[in-house]
C-alpha cells in the first residue's frame, strides 16, 4: 500500500463508528486506488455530488444498515448534527496528506506522482512557487538551479520534454509555471497554450532547421538535450530525416537516431541510432519497473532491425547491448522483483498476478483478455504493427511474468489473479478464471474461457451475447517457438506467417465490434539460448519439473547439491527452483534453441496491451 493512502485511511477510519463521511477537498476519490483501499476494508462507497444527495443516501441506505458505508461529499461540506452523530466525519484534502506542500500546486498530479511525493518529506513548509520547484526537482529530476545557467535554451527544452513526455503527465499549475519559464526563450511556442502536441511540432520544426544547417533555436548536439531527443525518436514521437552520407558521418553518434542516408540503408541507420540510445540508457536505468517497461519497447525495435540487417558489425554491437541490458536486468530481478507483488494493479498491472485486478477496475461493460502463450515483446511489436495497419489503435505497456517463466506457473498466475500454486499446473485455469470473476460478483453465465488456434479460430459471432468477461488462450506461438530450430530469424518469419494465417487481427477487430474492450498479454516470453550441458541423471534427481532453463526440486538439499555441482552456470534461485539468467540452456552443448523458463528480460517482460475503446 502507498503510504499517502495509509495516512488517508488512518484519518478516515474510526475505531468506534461504523460509517465514514468525508468532505473530499481535492477530489481524491477520483483515484481508483483510494477507492479500492476502502473497498478492501469492507466499505461500500457512495459518491454524493451535493448536500441533498448526502441526506438522501444517509436516510435510505446508511442510517439503519448493518453494513459499512463511506459517503464522499463535495468540498466544503459540513454535516448537520443528526448525521454527524452517526458517522465519523473528516474533511480531507491534499493539505491534510502533504502539510508542507502547497495543495494548489500539487492538485491534479497523477497517482504515481503522489506516491513518490509521499516518500519525500520537505524540511519546511513550502509556498506555491517553491512547491512547484520541489516537484520539478523531485518528480522530474530537473536541477532548477542550473536550468537557466549556460545553454539555458537547451536546458529549458530538455525540462519540457522530460515533463511532457517521459513522466506521468503534468498538472495545470506546473504547466503555467513552465509556460512563464519558457516564454523568454521560445516566444513562438508559448504564443498559444503549452501542450504536448504543440511542443512536439515545435521540436520537429527546429530539428528540420538543425539538419538543414539553418538557424535553429536549439543546439541539438548539446549533451543536456540529446538524450531526450533520442527518447522522442526511439518511441516514435519523431521520424528520422534523410541526409547525405557525408552529413550522416559528421553527426555525433547519439544524434544518428534522428537521421538516415537512404531508404535502402535506413534499417541499418536506425539500428545504429537505437543501439547508441540503448547504450546511453545503460548508464542511467534504475531498478524501477516503469523504466524497464519503456526500455523493452526500444529494445524490441532494435531487435527487429538487427534481425533484418546484414551488417555484421552493427548486429554484433546490438547483441552486446542486449546482453549488457539483460545483465543489468538480473540485478533488478534480484533487488526488486519480489517486492512488486504487493503493488496494486488498478492503474497498471506490474505483475501478471494483477492483470485481472486491472481489467476488473476498467469501466467497460464487456472485457476480453487474450493470452498468447510464449509471445515475447519483439514478437508483440510485429503484431502491434499489423493491428495499427488495420486501424486498431492501442495503448502499449508491459507486465512481469512469474519467475521461473514456465507456462504451468505464469499462466496460472494470470487466470488466478494471484501467485500460483507451485504444486499445480495450468490445467485448472478455467476454474481459476471463473472463481476470480465470481468473487467480483459476475454471474457464471456471463463468464467464458476458450482456447483458440490457427486450426480452431474464434468465431466471434458464436460468443453468447450475455458474456461480459471473455478469456482467450492461444498456444500457437509457443508451439512455433519450441519448433524454431533455426533461431530467431526463423521465429520472426514464422510469427509474421502466424499473424496472417491465424487471422488474429480480424478476430480482435470482431471482438471490438461486439463491444469488448480487449487486453492482450503473454504468460511468458522466449529467448534464443545456447546449450551448455545435457542434464545428467544426478542433476534430475528429485526434480518435480524441469525444462531447458529451469529445475524445480522437492527439497532444499537437492537444490543445494545441484547448485554446488554446477557452479559455472549463471543461476537464479526462487523457493525450490533454480533457473538460468543468461542465454544458456540445459541441452546438448552449443546447440541453439529457443525456449523459456529462466529470468532473461525477453522471458520476463511481457506485453500488456489495451485496445483503445
Amino acid at each position: 500500500m502507498n503510504n499517502w493512502i495509509d495516512k488517508y485511511k488512518k484519518l478516515a477510519i474510526s475505531s468506534h463508528k461504523q460509517h465514514i463521511l468525508i468532505a473530499d477537498q481535492d477530489n481524491l476519490f477520483t483515484y481508483l486506488e483510494l477507492k479500492e483501499a476502502f473497498e478492501n476494508e469492507g466499505y461500500t462507497i457512495i459518491i454524493c455530488p451535493n448536500a441533498l444527495s448526502v441526506r438522501v443516501h444517509f436516510e435510505l441506505q446508511v442510517r439503519e444498515t448493518t453494513g459499512r458505508f463511506l459517503m464522499v461529499a463535495p468540498e466544503g461540506y459540513v454535516p448537520l448534527p443528526d448525521i454527524e452523530t452517526h458517522v465519523h466525519f473528516q474533511s480531507i484534502g491534499l493539505f491534510t496528506i502533504f502539510p508542507n506542500l502547497d495543495a494548489k500546486a500539487i492538485k491534479g498530479l497523477g497517482f504515481n506522482a503522489l506516491c513518490l511525493l509521499a516518500n519525500i518529506k520537505p524540511y519546511e513548509e513550502l509556498g506555491h512557487e517553491k512547491t512547484l520547484r520541489f516537484l520539478l526537482e523531485n518528480l522530474y529530476s530537473i536541477d532548477f538551479n542550473t536550468l537557466t545557467s549556460s545553454k539555458a535554451k537547451e536546458r529549458v527544452m530538455n525540462a519540457l520534454i522530460n515533463v511532457f513526455f517521459e513522466k506521468d503527465g503534468i498538472n495545470e499549475p506546473l504547466t503555467i509555471f513552465l509556460t512563464h519559464l519558457s516564454k523568454p526563450y521560445f516566444p513562438t511556442l508559448i504564443a498559444q497554450d503549452l501542450t504536448q502536441s504543440r511542443l512536439l511540432n515545435f521540436i520537429k520544426e527546429q530539428w528540420q532547421q538543425f539538419i538543414e544547417g539553418k538557424s535553429s533555436l536549439l543546439d541539438f548536439a548539446e549533451p543536456s538535450l540529446n538524450k531526450n531527443i533520442g527518447y522522442l525518436f526511439a518511441f516514435g514521437y519523431l521520424d528520422p530525416l534523410q541526409v547525405s552520407p557525408e552529413k550522416y558521418d559528421s553527426f555525433p553518434k547519439p544524434l544518428r537516431i534522428g537521421i538516415y542516408v537512404d531508404a535502402a540503408l535506413s534499417n541499418d541507420n536506425e539500428l545504429e541510432g537505437l543501439t547508441e540510445y540503448l547504450n546511453q540508457q545503460m548508464e542511467v536505468i534504475e531498478d524501477l519497473a516503469d523504466q524497464w517497461f519503456k526500455i523493452i519497447q526500444v529494445l524490441s525495435q532494435a531487435k527487429l532491425k538487427s534481425l533484418e540487417s546484414h551488417n555484421a558489425s552493427l548486429k554484433l554491437a546490438y547483441l552486446k547491448v542486449e546482453q549488457a541490458l539483460n545483465y543489468r536486468f538480473q540485478r533488478f530481478i534480484d533487488n526488486t522483483y519480489n517486492s512488486l507483488f504487493s503493488l496494486s494493479g488498478v492503474r497498471q498491472p506490474v505483475m501478471v498476478t494483477r492483470i485481472l485486478e486491472h481489467i476488473n477496475a476498467r469501466s467497460a461493460k464487456k472485457k476480453a483478455l487474450l493470452v498468447i502463450d510464449g509471445m515475447n515483446y519483439w514478437q508483440w511489436t510485429i503484431l502491434g504493427k499489423a493491428l495499427l495497419t488495420s486501424g486498431l489503435n492501442f495503448s502499449s505497456n508491459a507486465s512481469l511474468a512469474f519467475v521461473p517463466t514456465i507456462t504451468a506457473w505464469s499462466r496460472q498466475a494470470i487466470f488466478k489473479g494471484a501467485k500460483p500454486d507451485l504444486l499445480e499446473d495450468n490445467s485448472h485455469e478455467g476454474k481459476l478464471f471463473k472463481a476470480y470473476w465470481l468473487k467480483q460478483h459476475v454471474p457464471a453465465f456471463q463468464i467464458d474461457l476458450r482456447k483458440i488456434s490457427v486450426h480452431a479460430p474464434l468465431i466471434a459471432t458464436d460468443i453468447p451475447t450475455d458474456v461480459t468477461v471473455l478469456g482467450l488462450i492461444c498456444n500457437d506461438l509457443d508451439n512455433i517457438m519450441h519448433g524454431a530450430v533455426l533461431g530467431e530469424q526463423q521465429l520472426k518469419t514464422s510469427t509474421e506467417q502466424w499473424i496472417q494465417q491465424s487471422r488474429i487481427v480480424q478476430i480482435v477487430a470482431q471482438l471490438k465490434t461486439l463491444g469488448f474492450q480487449i487486453f492482450i498479454t503473454a504468460d511468458h516470453g522466449n529467448v534464443e539460448a545456447r546449450g551448455v550441458k545435457n542434464l545428467s541423471i544426478n542433476d534430475k534427481v528429485g526434480s518435480l519439473s524441469r525444462g531447458k532453463r529451469h529445475l524445480h526440486f522437492t527439497n532444499e538439499t537437492l537444490l543445494e547439491n545441484f547448485v554446488l555441482q554446477n557452479s559455472s552456470l549463471t543461476l537464479g534461485r526462487k523457493d525450490l527452483s533454480v533457473y538460468l539468467k543468461a542465454n544458456e540452456a540445459f541441452t546438448l552443448e552449443n546447440t541453439r534453441v529457443i525456449t523459456h523458463g529462466g529470468s532473461h528480460l525477453w522471458e520476463v517482460i511481457v506485453p500488456f496491451i489495451s485496445i483503445n475503446e
